[in-house]
């Protein structure tokens, strides 16, 4: 894996500890509220920063797989960041504040050890958005959830046909 890859997927080992529950890194902010809290903000800079790390990864795995496989992480890249792009807009319009989405993210290792993470990682997102959907009075941004949500699982199930192709 070349140096680029390797930097571009630095950070998953945090996150992937914040997803699970552990104490991931303390540069990634302090982990989600209980369920019984809701923060639109800090919903929508979580959901920033995992669209950011979702870009990063699959497009750096789309480097490292066959044309097939590379066209499907490049679409999956492509949605990242167009779920990115409205999530910032939605940010500044709720908080007034330009930024988030440059936080480092760690990288993975091996190909399949790399696409099931970004699997868990879309598959995770999915029921993020589901739950702030249900969560937001916005109906515009509740709409928009809806919409991410139906993308991440469709990401999930190519990025799971990826994996069963690999073997």
């Amino acid at each position: 894996m070349d140096e680029t890859i390797r930097e571009s997927l630095a950070g998953f080992d945090a996150v992937w500890q914040r997803v699970t529950g552990g104490a991931g890194d303390p540069a990634l902010g302090p982990p989600p509220r209980p369920a019984d809290t809701y923060s639109l903000e800090d919903t929508l800079l979580g959901f920033i920063h995992d669209e950011t790390c979702s870009a990063v990864w699959a497009a750096a795995l789309a480097r490292l797989l066959p044309t097939d496989g590379r066209a499907v992480l490049q679409h999956i890249a492509a949605g990242a960041r167009r779920h990115l792009r409205r999530l910032r807009a939605e940010h500044f319009i709720v908080t007034g504040v330009t930024g988030g989405g440059n936080e480092d993210c760690r990288s993975i290792t091996g190909k399949l050890a790399s696409l099931r993470a970004l699997y868990l990682q879309a598959d995770k997102m999915a029921g993020a958005y589901e739950r702030a959907c249900e969560q937001t009075p916005d109906p515009d941004l509740r709409e928009a959830f809806a919409a991410f949500a139906a993308d991440e699982r469709r990401f999930a199930q190519q990025i799971r046909a990826l994996l069963i192709e690999s073997f």
